[in-house]
């Protein structure tokens, strides 16, 4: 029926959601997905085992992927694997420097690598979204080079 309607209108038919989504965008959205439920469950006192596999998840995975969403020259090699070693790189280090600074609170630790890694993530998926050349009308049939008459 989208496909008739879409015939009828002259305008193309909507892309599926899932079918639009970058090579990298699904790894993004996992990593902001553990992200979101894991500072829920610290804000809300939760324990348990849910809460210990969520942090796990993320210490091995999301500060990594949100570094790695923004360097398009990872982008051949593993997506999974870089990310593991630049987030163990990364929350070590942010890890030593509190331990040196004496100033030692996990659970701020995890917010800040939280809420740092879910805007940059959320920024490389819209930088990657728009990056895109989308062909529309206003482009549709011109040619590449200068405009046509005009004094070179």
């Amino acid at each position: 029926m989208a496909n008739t309607r879409a015939a009828a209108t002259g305008r193309a038919a909507p892309r599926r959601w899932l079918a639009a989504l970058a090579p990298g965008d699904l790894l993004d959205l996992a990593a902001m997905l553990a992200t979101a439920a894991l500072l829920g469950l610290v804000t809300a006192g939760a324990a348990g085992p849910a809460r210990a596999w969520l942090t796990f998840g993320f210490a091995f995975f999301v500060p990594g992927r949100a570094i790695t969403a923004h360097w398009p020259a990872l982008a051949g090699w593993s997506q999974a694997a870089v990310p593991v070693g630049l987030s163990l790189a990364v929350t070590a280090a942010v890890t030593t420097l509190m331990l040196w600074w004496h100033a030692w609170h996990p659970v701020a630790l995890l917010q800040i690598l939280g809420a740092v890694s879910l805007v940059a993530l959320a920024a490389a998926i819209v930088r990657r979204h728009r990056r895109r050349p989308v062909a529309g009308p206003v482009t549709a049939g011109l040619p590449a080079g200068p405009a046509a008459g005009a004094p070179a």
